[in-house]
């Protein structure tokens, strides 16, 4: 292993992504119909699902563009700690 690899598995990103995969399973008429009405479904036993893209699922972008980096709609949901600090420091400003 080198030292680029062993560091890279060693830090963590603070802000993950939630990994999804948009695909293509063919049913039958009548699962469709019950996907229709409940919005889900189980799938056979050892069934192969056609993966039509990977991508995560709060930013919306690609696995091979994003893998490895912090999630960019979570960066940006991160509560500012200097603004809270601030908003502390000075109590009663606002009356």
């Amino acid at each position: 292993m080198t030292d680029e690899s062993s560091s890279r598995s060693i830090t963590a990103t603070k802000h993950p992504h939630t990994w999804v995969v948009a695909a293509e399973i063919v049913v039958e008429e009548a699962v469709a119909r019950v996907v229709d009405f409940r919005g889900s479904f189980k799938t056979k036993t050892e069934q192969r699902i056609d993966a039509l893209d990977t991508y995560c699922k709060a930013c919306r972008r690609p696995f091979s563009e994003v893998a490895g980096e912090d999630c960019e709609a979570l960066v940006d949901k991160a509560p500012d700690r200097r603004g809270a600090r601030q908003a502390q420091a000075r109590p009663g400003r606002d009356a």
